[in-house]
């Protein structure tokens, strides 16, 4: 069941601005620039990596800025080159064909394995050599893609037990999936523009009456969705009724299931919300009711439904969908085990970051981009599991050349652009398993809201005062004190280096404006990250703060402790 390998491709790896950039083999590489101009265009870049022989560009350095309204940068005249198709998401990624040799080219960023790593065209290839060569050496016929999420999936595939085949979801549970479930929880906690504005959620601060922060601590999940996929539960699906429903989540807390709930916010409640609900137009997102009172219905998972039940959130449970989680034996059909669609899979990237990162000879700038594209390969697989393929955007400057068959075409100037659908063929189809990722969102919510540590200790954003929470995005929180259980082990926290723990990633000593707006508060993620951890090891030592201890929804450490590992 493994994606076609299309062979390795030939790289020219180049900076975006000035052209210059080196083949695989270290050879570099003068870009071949037009009269008049001194930095090369698209085309310029296009014809160069034509006449050294690759067949794909990755650029490095200042990705183009996309301005809302604008064509973007993709979408231009490319002398001698036909646009054969384009991907102008983010990362972006383009498609051209040769008018005359009918050479292709595929136009791709570093940034879409290495992240915001600042990587020059040579280590741009370093990296990629050696991201390749760990996932061959902890994946048996293990290769690197087109993509991270290409990648990823194949690896997936090549890492099936081999007494599973996952089965698809009905359809009607599938679309349901789709229509119900968000991914990560993004709340500004701070009032003002990025607070939300939906009566039902409150700011946890004014900056009118708290212009300042002592600090400003950034703590994000180690790997989060890695210690997120264990023993994940399979379609088709089985939908449960509101009896059965609060039968099996009173007898199986680690359900592998989803929950329809209505709920109500405790009257004491003053802190942050914990379920996800849809607007009444979806396309204006999720938001996170935290009103004491407040009412509401979403679809969450088994874990999102525990955290809300211990912290006192009044809840019924309308209905569930529950996933199988045994399969027949892979010699004795008749024995039930244990479902693992995802277990060898994150396993292996697991240990692969891990000897990355205890690698005494690779540098340290390469280290921390393999360890960005090894994340990026186990992020994006998971959000390819509930995807159904990605639009092209089409351009032509001749109308000749759009196809009788094109479809809502529009011109911009001289331009015709159109767009196609993604083609979901059975091979993709293979693919699609939204029930592995729905699984894999819902608890990392949860255990971002809520999970263990080590030592006994319990971390996540319902661990913190809500007066020191500025907001959350995914696994990372914004906290204005260092807590306590996000220190390492030897200075007296949780944080033992295991995937999925809450760990510190920086911190920066106040006085400090508070951060009235998303903007505002990257920046501040951004310097935190770069100043790291050193000042909030000295600033804690003179914090009296004790770890939150509160109760919280037993984790994956527990049943980790009844396999053994």
């Amino acid at each position: 069941m493994a994606y076609r390998n299309l062979g390795a491709r030939k790289n020219l790896w180049a900076d975006y601005v000035t052209g210059r950039g080196v083949l695989d083999n270290g050879q570099v590489v003068p870009p071949k620039i037009g009269p008049r101009r001194k930095n090369p265009n698209l085309t310029d870049m296009l014809d160069t990596a034509a006449a050294v022989g690759v067949d794909r560009i990755m650029f490095t350095g200042k990705v183009p800025t996309v301005t809302p309204g604008k064509r973007h940068w993709l979408l231009v005249q490319t002398p001698g080159w036909i646009a054969a198709g384009h991907h102008t998401g983010s990362p972006a990624t383009g498609r051209f064909e040769h008018r005359q040799t009918g050479k292709k080219m595929l136009v791709q960023f570093a940034a879409g394995w290495f992240g915001d790593t600042a990587l020059p065209p040579d280590q741009a290839r370093l990296a990629f050599q050696a991201t390749e060569n760990v996932i061959g050496a902890f994946f048996r016929d293990g290769k690197l893609m087109d993509t991270p999420t290409a990648t990823g999936a194949n690896l997936w595939a090549l890492s099936l037990p081999k007494n599973l085949e996952p089965y698809p979801l009905t359809e009607d549970i599938a679309e349901e999936l789709h229509r119900t479930s968000g991914q990560h929880h993004v709340e500004h906690l701070v009032a003002g523009a990025s607070a939300g504005g939906h009566p039902d959620c409150v700011p946890l601060h004014d900056p009118a009456a708290t212009p300042k922060i002592e600090g400003f601590a950034y703590v994000d999940g180690r790997f989060m969705y890695g210690a997120m996929c264990r023993e994940l539960g399979i379609g088709p699906g089985v939908r449960l009724r509101r009896e059965e429903t609060a039968d099996m989540l009173r007898e199986n807390p680690y359900a592998r299931a989803r929950v329809h709930v209505r709920f109500r916010v405790p009257d004491t409640w003053a802190h942050i919300g914990l379920f996800g609900v849809q607007h009444e137009r979806a396309s204006d997102g999720w938001y996170w009711p935290n009103r004491p009172g407040a009412v509401g219905e979403a679809w969450v998972d088994a874990a999102e439904f525990h955290v809300a039940a211990r912290h006192g959130w009044q809840l019924d449970p309308v209905e569930s969908v529950v996933f199988t989680t045994q399969v027949p034996g892979a010699r004795d059909r008749d024995r039930k085990v244990t479902a693992r669609p995802l277990d060898t899979w994150q396993k292996n990237l697991s240990e692969a970051r891990a000897a990355v990162a205890a690698d005494p000879l690779m540098d340290e700038t390469i280290k921390t981009a393999v360890s960005a594209a090894l994340r990026s390969i186990l992020i994006n697989t998971i959000g390819n599991f509930a995807a159904r393929g990605r639009d092209q955007t089409h351009i032509a400057f001749d109308p000749k050349e759009v196809p009788s068959t094109a479809a809502d075409v529009r011109q911009q100037g001289r331009a015709f652009l159109w767009t196609t659908k993604a083609h979901f063929d059975a091979q993709a189809a293979r693919y699609y398993h939204p029930e592995l990722a729905v699984q894999v969102w819902g608890r990392a919510r949860a255990r971002m809201l809520s999970g263990p540590m080590a030592n006994g200790l319990e971390g996540g954003a319902l661990h913190v005062p809500a007066s020191t929470l500025l907001g959350v995005r995914g696994d990372a929180i914004y906290t204005t004190e260092v807590p306590a259980w996000a220190l390492p082990v030897e200075r007296g926290g949780g944080d033992d280096g295991r995937v999925g723990r809450m760990r510190l990633q920086g911190y920066i000593p106040g006085p400090l404006k508070i951060p009235g707006d998303e903007t505002a508060r990257n920046r501040l993620r951004a310097k935190a990250a770069r100043l790291g951890v050193d000042a909030a090891y000295s600033e804690y030592e003179m914090q009296a703060a004790p770890a939150d201890g509160a109760d919280y929804l037993p984790g994956e450490d527990a049943q980790d402790g009844a396999e053994g590992e």
